[in-house]
């Protein structure tokens, strides 16, 4: 037996979860994976900028996918979208406005630590 909702197995004979309170189940359903909510936090039809800000992006470790770059590195159609997670869009776009502005993100990536009082 199993909860629907925290996925404890339990012995046969039980009925309940004792965490949630939730009916136990035979067999788990499957689990649905996560699709992340994408914001567009650039874009352009210059792919030097897009090449800059995917680069700066990686740095960060920030996760994104460029779309439409295949089809403007192809056929030179349309602007590519560089979209993030929207749990990242506050930090990408506070780095890509460092781009935007010709500052270095350096101090941006690396934050210098907090002062001492």
């Amino acid at each position: 037996m199993f909860c629907p909702k925290c996925r404890t197995e339990y012995n046969e004979g039980i009925t309940v979860c004792a965490d949630c309170g939730a009916q136990l189940v035979v067999e788990l359903p499957p689990l649905k994976p996560e699709t992340p909510e994408l914001v567009t936090v650039l874009s352009t039809g210059d792919l030097s900028s897009v090449a800059l800000a995917k680069s700066i992006l990686e740095e960060a470790e920030i996760s994104f996918i460029a779309k439409g770059e295949f089809g403007m590195e192809q056929l030179a159609v349309g602007p590519v979208e560089i979209q993030v997670n929207h749990k990242d869009q506050k930090q990408a776009r506070r780095l890509l406005m460092a781009l935007a502005e010709g500052r270095s993100v350096d101090d941006l990536l690396d934050p210098p630590p907090p002062e001492e009082e």
